[in-house]
């Protein structure tokens, strides 16, 4: 937006008196104003930063985006699954004398399942990044109460200590 982007060498320029623009005053004035250039481009770029998490959302495709954005900007394989996928399949005993096909039967974890599980999982695909700031991100976005699952996720600890291994 054209009211933030602000040249200050060249308001110093203008703002001075004509008889007064020569380069070494010019040059201190310039000096002088730099801590005030370093104070808006900080203010600018929190601003860009407050217009980023204002246009993402709690939304799967935001968070997706969100969190590809901030860990894996490259190949973008980050993926957030819907929980509460898979219902419980309850075998009965012989003394309930209810006898049921089984068919085919997956081994989950009781994470997975509805009643007991997480309301989505964030799968990292393998990629390297602090496990505490992938959850400060998903907590920044995610609803209040919905419960999640970060999987596939490899921390920056481990790679240090293969790093140190190898060495």
């Amino acid at each position: 937006m054209k009211y933030y982007n602000l040249n200050f060498n060249k308001l110093v320029q203008l703002l001075l008196p004509t008889f007064l623009r020569k380069p070494r005053i010019i040059a201190f004035l310039q000096s002088a104003i730099a801590p005030v250039i370093h104070i808006h481009d900080e203010f600018n770029q929190l601003r860009l930063d407050d217009h980023y998490k204002l246009d993402h959302t709690w939304q799967k495709c935001y968070m997706e985006a969100a969190l590809n954005d901030m860990f894996d900007l490259d190949e973008r394989k980050i993926r957030i699954i819907e929980g509460d996928r898979y219902e419980r399949n309850y075998i009965y005993t012989h003394a309930e004398q209810k006898p049921k096909y089984l068919g085919t039967l997956f081994l989950r974890r009781a994470d997975d399942y509805s009643d007991t599980g997480y309301d989505f999982t964030v799968d990292m695909a393998n990629v390297t990044a602090n496990h505490y700031d992938v959850v400060a991100l998903v907590k920044f976005y995610k609803l209040e109460g919905t419960r999640f699952n970060i999987i596939n996720l490899r921390t920056l600890q481990r790679n240090f200590l293969n790093q140190s291994i190898r060495l």
